[in-house]
């Protein structure tokens, strides 16, 4: 009879899915490699037999070295006699390199059965530089020709040091005088936000994008911001370039975790402009001079705020 080898094989199908595990972890990322600041989606698929109980953990924060910036659950669906549950989470990395994220713990529980741990997915994901990988070429120069031996100089220098030396005495000497008769008012320092404010408003009367000069008003933007930040938190953000004072934000308490991300999206894209030739709209440049302005007025001390703000929170 015709059928009976059709039925050996959906018998032998049925056998097969029996054997598989009341529970499958399925982990990945979309895209799979993001770059740094980049906000990308990891997805979560469980799959289990019909009638079985899943719990499924939910992070609060982070996720692995990533922060949690959205999270979802979509509708289960049917697949292939068992039912699959997915849930996303939207993360951003601000460190390049390859990094390994361990699935959220999930449980299950067969009827009349106790709790049981699923086998998790570990999942690697790999966070590239913005920059790419183009570096310095190397600079060839010829071997310079052999220098002339230079004169003795240390009785000038000596000579020159002693003299040095009773003019400093001397200054010293009237300055110590002169502060005896009156004492120094030294006007405190301006506090940062204002100063960034300034600076903002002065940019914006320059009006560098409607003249399409962009990678001087990106330059001059982010270095207010990077100005302020070392005036306001005494970061060195001057020196180090936009990925190191990322990673180091992401470490301490310095930010909190909303603002790291404006201030993350905002560089990310400044940098984009300077180095990798990158020409921005109108709107654009309007969206991050309005997040540099956001930036410093939230980041602002609450008891030097203007008087308009303070009303504006209440």
């Amino acid at each position: 009879m015709r059928w009976l080898p059709l039925a050996a094989v959906l018998l032998a199908g049925a056998a097969l899915a029996d054997e598989a595990p009341p529970v499958i972890v399925h982990a990945r990322v979309e895209p799979e490699h993001p770059t740094i600041g980049q906000r990308f989606r990891y997805v979560l698929d469980v799959s289990a037999r019909p009638g079985t109980e899943l719990v499924v953990a939910q992070p609060a924060d982070r996720l692995g070295d990533f922060d949690i910036v959205d999270f979802g659950v979509d509708p289960p669906a049917e697949h292939d006699g068992r039912t699959v549950v997915t849930r996303w989470w939207r993360l951003v990395g601000w460190s390049p390199g390859e990094h390994v994220i361990e699935s959220p713990a999930v449980r299950y529980r067969l009827p009349g059965e106790e709790l049981r741990d699923a086998e998790n997915d570990p999942t690697r994901v790999e966070v590239a530089s913005v920059l790419g990988n183009a570096g310095e070429k190397a600079d060839i120069r010829d071997i310079k020709g052999p220098e002339p031996v230079p004169r003795d100089l240390r009785p000038w220098y000596l000579a020159g040091g002693t003299l040095a030396a009773l003019v400093a005495l001397a200054l010293a000497w009237r300055w110590l005088r002169a502060r005896r008769r009156r004492a120094l008012a030294v006007p405190p320092p301006r506090p940062a936000h204002e100063v960034a404010a300034e600076a903002l408003r002065a940019l914006r009367a320059r009006r560098l994008p409607e003249r399409g000069e962009w990678k001087e008003f990106y330059s001059a933007l982010s270095g207010i911001v990077r100005r302020y930040l070392e005036d306001r938190f005494h970061v060195r953000a001057p020196e180090m370039t936009t990925e190191e004072f990322l990673d180091a934000t992401a470490r301490g308490d310095t930010l909190a975790g909303t603002h790291r991300v404006l201030l993350g999206d905002f560089l990310v894209e400044s940098d984009l402009v300077k180095f990798a030739r990158h020409v921005p709209a109108l709107g654009d440049a309007e969206r991050a001079f309005v997040a540099a302005e956001r930036f410093v007025g939230e980041t602002a001390p609450a008891d030097r705020l203007p008087e308009e703000t303070l009303r504006a929170a209440g």
